[in-house]
């Protein structure tokens, strides 16, 4: 997953966009069942300098979804 996000910011850098946005689950401390992390999770994000910009509805295996973005500009 690292890689993955490390080569969508790279790719959204080289095109000029503005941000990247994401939305992992976003778990209260609690373990994550790998098949369910397909999506990231919001401390991979953060680790890759991403924010919490909006809580969504949406909730996946149990766990709530979260919007984060890294500000490109």
């Amino acid at each position: 997953m690292h890689h993955l996000l490390a080569g969508a910011i790279a790719f959204a850098r080289e095109h000029s966009a503005p941000a990247v946005e994401g939305y992992p689950v976003g778990y209260r401390g609690d373990k994550v069942d790998l098949t369910m992390a397909y999506v990231g999770t919001r401390a991979i994000f953060e680790h890759a300098g991403f924010v919490k910009a909006a809580d969504t509805t949406s909730v996946l295996a149990g766990f709530p979804r979260v919007l984060m973005r890294l500000d490109l500009r």
